[in-house]
């Protein structure tokens, strides 16, 4: 009975879901402007002491009435960004209006993929996530795999990203449950892979904390255990940083940004996520409207913090429990020729 009432569920949730789809396919694209206004409102409304909370984290010197602002823009850049991505899905004269790329990250994208070199890209949820794994393969030609979080609902999520994300040429979702595999998998058969780098990774799963803002955060390793892992398989690859930052023209332009040395450069794996994190919060600063504050980015405090940063975490926050560092396997011990060893970060 359970089962029938939740397949249920989920078909008029679908039903919905579809009618939407269609109403911002068809709309023109200031109606989706105006949808995005008032449903960011009401996000932020609902949602108003979670992002507060997060933006005074992170601009501790902004006053009550600018983390209003950031966080109404916030509400209404996650609101738009969806949105528009349904309205620019599979159709080239959309895409080529909003999405602009300039001929030299085209450039860079394309020598690299002649080379045979697979690009680990690694996105913070800032600006577009959604055209960042769109740019690649629309202008430079190239197989992606991006890796996304299934929908619970599995008529919506055929919707949404089998339906819809890879109706773009090039590009393939990978689930988050058995991502790295596929991630492998898809690296192998010659493909760059798009990654997010801003979600908490617990220690047991291959995350590690890092400075974010002056605070400890738990974040995935996995694009630097995916780097050498080709590496000891003789696959060319390389991590670059890139956001989709949308411009006050509404159109949305990529940046990218290289790490600053060679992966055999850095002392340990940790280091080299620092310097991805810290890229990722300067242009956070730069664009801190165009950033996804609604999102539990604090949560763990880790065992070993001082009390004065403890006292800076929010209310949400609670220091990580044994089970958050309970390892799978020992992550010093990783052979990284063997796929299934890699898988520890899923």
């Amino acid at each position: 009975m359970m089962n029938l009432l939740r397949r249920t569920r989920y078909f008029l949730e679908y039903a919905g879901a579809k009618c939407l789809y269609w109403l911002i396919k068809l709309s023109p694209h200031p109606f989706i402007k105006i949808i995005s206004t008032a449903a960011g409102k009401l996000v932020y409304l609902c949602f108003k002491k979670l992002i507060n909370a997060n933006i005074r984290i992170a601009f501790p010197e902004k006053n009550d009435a600018e983390v209003e602002q950031i966080g109404t823009a916030s509400a209404y850049n996650v609101i738009f960004n969806m949105l528009e991505f349904i309205w620019l899905n599979n159709n080239p004269s959309r895409i080529e209006k909003v999405l602009k790329i300039a001929p030299d990250v085209i450039e860079k994208i394309q020598e690299l993929s002649k080379s045979g070199t697979r690009i680990i890209f690694v996105n913070p949820h800032i600006g577009s996530w959604e055209a960042s794994g769109l740019m690649a393969p629309y202008y430079g030609g190239i197989k992606m795999a991006a890796i996304a979080k299934p929908l619970r609902n599995p008529y919506l999520n055929r919707l949404l990203n089998e339906g819809n994300r890879e109706k773009e040429r090039g590009l393939k979702i990978i689930f988050a449950k058995g991502a790295v595999k596929a991630a492998i998998k898809a690296l192998r058969s010659g493909a760059s892979l798009g990654t997010l780098i801003d979600q908490n990774t617990r220690v047991r799963n291959g995350g590690v904390f890092v400075d974010f803002f002056g605070m400890p955060v738990p974040t995935s390793k996995a694009p630097v255990l995916l780097a050498r892992y080709c590496e000891s398989n003789n696959i060319k690859a390389r991590i670059v940083y890139a956001s989709s930052l949308r411009q006050p023209d509404g159109t949305i332009k990529p940046c990218m940004e290289f790490l600053s040395k060679d992966l055999d450069s850095y002392q340990s794996d940790k280091e080299i996520i620092r310097e991805l994190m810290a890229k990722s919060e300067k242009y956070i600063r730069q664009y801190p409207e165009q950033y996804l504050w609604l999102y539990h980015r604090f949560r763990y405090i880790p065992r070993d913090c001082s009390e004065d940063v403890r006292r800076r975490f929010p209310y949400y926050a609670s220091v990580a429990s044994s089970k958050f560092y309970a390892k799978t396997g020992r992550l010093k011990d990783i052979d990284y020729t063997k796929a299934e060893r890699v898988a520890v970060v899923d």
